[in-house]
């Protein structure tokens, strides 16, 4: 991973990896994207789970501004499951619209805290799980699933 620490490249690749997610489910309904098709998830489970780590990203990149120590640090596979599943199963019942309008919003949230965080909490070395490069990739790996899953179904 390159090390990012320009504010403005930051929020650059955060808007592109929003872009392409959206890109991704562009034009699918509610029905495709709520059938269970990626794995054990639905394409909405993925928005959700992005969702979910936006959050806590948003909150890690306020935590560690005001001084504080990543309240994520490393999580182990175990406790990396079991995050994901109950935050994906709790949201699971939500329709498209909200799911994706969470997930905009939830990166939005990260996009200003990194717009008003000193320079020191731009150093991903701060963060554990939720460092905001990390999330950037994130995003465009499950973009990218999302796109080879339509391709395979022709979706």
């Amino acid at each position: 991973m390159r090390a990012l620490t320009d504010r403005a490249q930051l929020r650059s690749e955060l808007e592109a990896a929003g872009k392409r997610v959206s890109a991704a489910i562009s034009e699918l309904s509610e029905e495709q994207v709520s059938a269970v098709a990626i794995g054990d998830w639905s394409v909405k489970d993925h928005l959700n789970h992005m969702c979910h780590w936006h959050e806590f990203r948003a909150m890690e990149i306020m935590r560690i501004s005001r001084g504080g120590q990543t309240a994520f640090p490393p999580f182990s596979d175990a406790q990396l499951e079991v995050v994901n599943r109950t935050f994906v199963d709790l949201r699971r019942g939500l329709p498209l619209s909200q799911a994706a309008e969470d997930l905009e919003f939830a990166r939005a949230m990260v996009i200003e805290a990194v717009a008003n965080c000193p320079e020191e909490a731009l150093a991903e070395s701060r963060y554990g799980e939720c460092g905001i490069q990390a999330g950037i990739e994130h995003d465009n790996e499950h973009a990218e699933t999302i796109e080879a899953w339509r391709k395979r179904e022709d979706a």
